[in-house]
């Protein structure tokens, strides 16, 4: 980190414009993204972690003088690859605390993600506070996936994908708090994919965080077939830099008649990035 809000947040906005097809400033409160294919979910579509990733920037680029402390992203619609489109507003600017409000359209301008993020002066505010020491580092073992399925362009943009013996395996996280169904906490790493990385950390646990997310569910006692799309995601940031690779776990902490609530931790080696919280949903196919 430079020691000047600015700057770091300038360093930010480039950092990940390559990767994220933007956000650059159309004129006024609107700013542009170009997604590519390489961005995509499961599901055809930008994954949230990318749509989070972006938005974020954008609360930077519209705050410059603000360093990001959370985030909660709510997803209304799926993401194609091409043009998006984003808005922000300050909705309240103080002296110590900003929220910025993100709303993010699809090519033909229709809402798809609204966003609040909450942003800190840090001159107005004790910064000699500080400690984002992770707890345990996560302690992970490899496990077959029983039910392989085609890895989305996401997870080979980011290298999330790992291989034990030649074969990919989903890691379990052993010192990590079990789902609520006794099944071990899933984990990812992931390679972040920009260099700029002392003032990225709350991007890249963004990226991570999204995609954690479904590893909680392998191997419960949900079926694969009844996992949907992530409605939303939660997250508070260190500001702790990112390191090349980064790990994320994610446990189910509840069910609830048709919606999972599951709790996520991004750690960068011995510090922590972000802690945060999901819903997942599981619709009816019919």
């Amino acid at each position: 980190m430079s020691g000047n809000q600015r700057d770091d947040s300038r360093a930010a906005l480039l950092a990940v414009r390559d990767f994220l097809g933007g956000p650059t400033r159309a004129g006024g409160d609107e700013w542009c993204f170009e997604f590519g294919d390489h961005l995509h979910s499961n599901w055809g579509a930008v994954y949230g972690g990318a749509l989070a990733a972006g938005i974020l920037a954008v609360a930077r680029g519209s705050a410059p003088d603000r360093s990001p402390r959370s985030l909660h992203l709510q997803i209304v619609r799926s993401v194609p690859s091409g043009a998006a489109y984003a808005a922000a507003v300050l909705r309240h600017s103080g002296r110590t605390i900003t929220t910025v409000q993100v709303d993010l359209y699809e090519a033909r301008r229709k809402l798809a993600a609204i966003a609040l993020i909450t942003m800190v002066n840090p001159e107005s505010v004790v910064a000699d506070h500080h400690d984002t020491t992770a707890g345990p580092q996560f302690r992970t073992t490899p496990e077959p996936i029983l039910s392989p399925t085609p890895f989305p362009p996401i997870s080979e943009s980011l290298k999330m994908v790992t291989h034990h013996d030649g074969e990919p395996v989903l890691l379990r996280a052993e010192n990590v708090r079990a789902s609520v169904d006794g099944t071990p906490a899933g984990a990812i790493e992931c390679t972040v994919p920009w260099d700029e990385l002392a003032v990225t950390g709350p991007e890249a646990a963004c990226l991570l965080a999204d995609a954690v997310i479904g590893t909680s569910l392998l191997g419960s006692f949900i079926p694969i077939e009844d996992v949907g799309p992530n409605a939303d995601l939660t997250l508070r940031f260190s500001t702790a830099p990112a390191t090349r690779v980064i790990i994320g776990a994610a446990t189910m902490l509840s069910v609830q008649r048709g919606t999972a609530t599951i709790g996520i931790e991004v750690q960068a080696g011995d510090q922590q990035l972000a802690h945060g919280l999901a819903t997942s949903v599981l619709p009816r196919r019919t």
